[in-house]
């Protein structure tokens, strides 16, 4: 894998933009809509949600170790069946446990690599930001915008 090169100040701003693409494509959606089986799979949007959550705090543990120079020992290579692993739990959650999860998880982290010294953007850091930001933000976006224009657009158009 190449080096990232890239500075603090660009991952924060691709972290962003991603983010931003990630809510837009949320936007404007009913209740009913965030909990409708579907986007990916068998999961709602509030299940994403409370994924992508799960995995920035998952994250933020990992930073957060890290920095104090230790490491969690957890092994976080087999993604999918961690996904498995924790679906129950995280489709039990209320939609807006969902929210806060997804939200309140999401600024803590953003918090932590903003406040990192440009000293701290190790390798360590830097292979761990994209998987849990900006590549999981876009795979899921892309995810429900595909939803939305194929279900919901057809649902819409019927009625």
């Amino acid at each position: 894998m190449a080096k990232d090169i890239h500075e603090p100040q660009e991952i924060l701003a691709h972290i962003i933009l991603a983010r931003v693409a990630l809510i837009s494509t949320m936007y404007g959606l009913s209740e009913d809509e965030l909990t409708r089986e579907g986007p990916v799979g068998k999961w709602s949007v509030k299940d994403v949600m409370a994924h992508i959550g799960h995995w920035e705090q998952v994250c933020l543990e990992e930073f957060e170790a890290h920095l104090r120079g230790e490491r969690t020992g957890k092994d976080y290579r087999d993604v999918l069946a961690l996904n498995d692993q924790w679906e129950a739990g995280l489709h039990a959650l209320s939609l807006q446990e969902s929210i806060d999860m997804f939200e309140i998880t999401h600024y803590r982290l953003f918090g932590l690599l903003s406040s990192l010294r440009p000293d701290q953007w190790s390798g360590y850091i830097r292979i761990w930001i994209p998987g849990a930001t900006w590549h999981h933000f876009e795979e899921h976006a892309e995810h429900i915008r595909t939803w939305r224009e194929l279900v919901l657009n057809s649902i819409k158009e019927t009625a």
